[in-house]
Order: C-alpha cells, then structure tokens, then sequence
C-alpha cells in the first residue's frame, strides 16, 4: 500500500488512483460534470471571497488497455480564480483552480489488492471501509473494527472461556477474545489489537484522522497477508508503537 497516495482526500485531475481490478492501470477523468450550488452561486454574486461550491459527478477509466474498467464519481468541486502573474503592460493573468473533493466512488476504490483467498464476506466488509474513507475517518475505522470480528470468527477464535473454577463463560469483549486468542496466535493477536485500539477511537471519538486510518489500512493489509496470503513481513514496529502509546 502506498501510503502518500492517499493522504490527500482531493485532487485537481483525477488521474492517479491505481485501478482496483487490475492495480496496473490509473484511474483518469474521461467526463466530468459539474453544477453550482446555491452557496456558490452567492458567493459569485459577491465577488467569491472564498470560493465557488460546485457538486460534480464523473467517469473514470482505468488506462490499462487489458483492463478498461469504468468507475464513477462524485463529491465537491471548489473553483476559485488565482491572480497569477502581471504583464507587462500592467494586466494580470488569472488562472482557474479546481480543487476536487470526492466523497464516493463506484465500484470503490482499493488502498490495497483483495485476493481470491480473503473470504468473500471479510473482503465485502475491508471493501465497505474502503469506501468510507473519502466520506467519514470515523465510520471508516469503526467499519475495519466490525471486519476484526470476522477475522475472529473466521479463525475460529473462542467465543467462550473455562474460568479458574472451570465454569464456561461468554468472553465479554472484542478486547477480551484477542487476548484470549493470543496464547494461540500471539502475532497475529498484535495485529488485531492495534486495529481494534484505531476502530475504537472512530467508535468513541470524533477526531479520527486521516493517518490513523492510513495506518489501520497498513496493519490490516499486513493482517490479510499473513492469514491468507502466508506472507509474514512488515508493520510490527508500528503495532508495537499504535498499542504502546
């Protein structure tokens, strides 16, 4: 996952997403479509002092010739007009900014490769948050604590304990059933923590930032990786700093 690429949530010209079928090709904006929003539309009869609100809708293509995929688009379009530079002659040259702030795309974008081995219902829930991230950090990671659960349930984690005087009891909590599975798969139980302790704070927070999320997206490409994929690298320094701190 390249990290970088995404922290952005805007861009001027949608031609840098990797395509998520092929993850060869980029995306690019073969059609865009805009209209003004009634706040825009005051603010060019003000002198638009702090730009105009546009709402766009558009097509994306993947430039893969083997691929070719369509994708929509939509969001925010902020325009706004830059002083650029002063002619001689005294004239200044303006120039157009377009700043675009997607909110959805269909079908969602992927910050990382799904393989046939992620179980289509774990794959269905890491693609939802997927989706989330341009609209809300918050739902985003609650959304990869819900897929945690499935990965559990997918291990075959105990839902249910002896205690010390040998009576069976339900394991009260997600925390709780990661540490009980940890005797068992202590590596993969790190992985899970650090992701449970990012989708807690979209759960209970409203501060979620961008890189949190960035990071659980790491931890769980990783996470994907070493069940389904049997590819055991990268990441445990920053799990061992998200559950430090």
């Amino acid at each position: 996952m390249k990290k970088e690429l995404w922290k952005s949530k805007t861009f001027e010209q949608p031609n840098n997403y990797p395509c998520p079928k092929c993850f060869i090709g980029v995306l690019i904006g073969t059609e865009i479509l805009k209209q003004m929003t009634e706040d825009g539309k005051y603010n060019e009869q003000v002198g638009y002092p702090y730009g105009l609100d546009n709402v766009f809708s558009g097509i994306l293509r993947c430039n893969n010739h083997l691929c070719k995929h369509i994708f929509s688009v939509n969001g925010l379009l902020i325009t706004d007009i830059i002083t650029g530079y002063k002619k001689p002659d005294g004239e200044y040259v303006e120039t157009l900014l377009k700043i675009y702030h997607p909110k959805f795309f269909f079908p969602n974008l992927r910050m990382f490769p799904l393989t046939d081995e992620v179980p289509k219902n774990i794959a269905k829930l890491i693609d939802e948050s997927f989706s989330l991230y341009f609209l809300d950090n918050n739902s985003c990671a609650n959304k990869i604590r819900v897929t945690i659960e499935y990965i559990l349930d997918d291990l075959k984690a105990p839902i249910k304990r002896k205690t010390r005087r040998g009576k069976i009891e339900p394991i009260s909590s997600l925390h709780q059933r990661i540490q009980h599975f940890s005797k068992k798969k202590p590596k993969i139980c790190r992985l899970l923590l650090a992701l449970k302790i990012i989708g807690n704070e979209g759960s209970h927070t409203i501060d979620t930032t961008n890189d949190d999320v960035l990071t659980a997206f790491e931890i769980l490409e990783l996470l994907v990786e070493m069940i389904y994929i049997k590819n055991n690298k990268r990441i445990e320094a920053m799990v061992n700093q998200i559950i430090t701190k």
